[in-house]
């Protein structure tokens, strides 16, 4: 079990957990982390309300009080007062968990406690699935699915919790799937609303060594997720979707231009976003009038290479072998 090797920041633990939501398929997430005790900036109970890639609203244990978040305003206070009753839950089955590991390979390190509930309401078939997953200093322990109604021990530290919930058919869920269709819809026009228009730059890095020189388009502070970027004339290298700070998200596109930059006289990089409507976004790029901005370059590659590290390091969730 990984030991707790530094403070973890909220805003961190909240940039991290995002996710892709296909068309037609919609996401209500309810992300808690326990703690062993409260530290600046971070209570020993954090609840936080998210459908697709925006959050809601947060429940803070400390002073238990429910605070929107990005302007929604829906009162949640007869879902969320629940969280109370979570807190005796939530801290029973974290004593048991600790119990179970220290019994197995003592450690001086204080654990933190990850609980992910997610409920997935697919619009052309009206089926809803809700998936709980239980983490301990970020490796998974304990999954269980509404589809066969069981709790799975991911980890042998929960195999015993695992079968006593099976055997009292103890799911806790505090999620129907009734609650979970009520709660999407009752956001749905709210989120459909949220839009931000995406800003693009295009900007050449020059050679390096027996690196060809490079044109690369950054496309940030766009909302909702989805989104297409196009550099023409050239084969295309993807950062993938990142998620900022914020709500919003940022991708980088970018090309090989050759050693000695030959090839076209211009490069255009093309992006169609739902905010832009029918008309894609499109930004020209001409050597002659454009000459390598080193500055600018060595600003957002270190910016890129920061934003890698902190999702690498401070991201809770991680994948086996990942």
């Amino acid at each position: 079990m990984a030991p707790w090797v530094r403070r973890l920041s909220v805003s961190f633990w909240l940039l991290n957990f995002s996710f892709v939501t296909s068309a037609g398929l919609h996401r209500l997430s309810f992300l808690q982390l326990v703690t062993s005790q409260a530290a600046p900036g971070l209570p020993r109970r954090l609840s936080v309300e998210r459908v697709n890639d925006l959050v809601l609203s947060v429940y803070d244990s400390e002073t238990r009080q429910l605070l929107p978040r990005n302007g929604y305003k829906q009162d949640r206070q007869d879902f969320w007062s629940r969280c109370q009753e979570w807190d005796n839950w939530v801290q029973t089955t974290y004593q048991v968990l600790t119990q179970e590991v220290n019994t197995s390979t003592p450690q001086s390190e204080p654990f933190y406690m990850q609980i992910l509930k997610n409920c997935e309401l697919d619009d052309a078939t009206g089926a809803v699935q809700i998936v709980t997953r239980y983490s301990l200093n970020g490796e998974d322990v304990l999954r269980y699915q509404s589809d066969q109604n069981h709790w799975f021990s991911v980890h042998p530290v929960a195999r015993s919790l695992a079968e006593h919930w099976n055997r009292t058919r103890e799911t806790f869920a505090g999620l129907t799937p009734q609650r979970c269709k009520f709660l999407i819809e009752e956001s749905r026009e709210f989120i459909t609303g949220k839009t931000a228009q995406p800003k693009v730059r295009v900007i050449p890095v020059p050679a390096a060594q027996d690196q060809p020189h490079r044109l690369i388009c950054h496309v940030t502070d766009f909302y909702p997720r989805n989104i297409e970027v196009t550099l023409e004339w050239g084969e295309q290298l993807s950062s993938g979707i990142r998620p900022n700070g914020d709500s919003t998200f940022q991708i980088q596109v970018s090309i090989e231009l050759g050693q000695e930059r030959a090839g076209p006289t211009e490069h255009v990089c093309v992006v169609r976003h739902s905010s832009l409507g029918n008309t894609p976004l499109r930004v020209t790029w001409v050597p002659e009038s454009q000459p390598p901005n080193v500055t600018g370059v060595l600003v957002l590659v270190v910016g890129c290479i920061l934003a890698v590290m902190a999702v690498g390091v401070c991201s809770p969730w991680r994948r086996p072998g990942a």
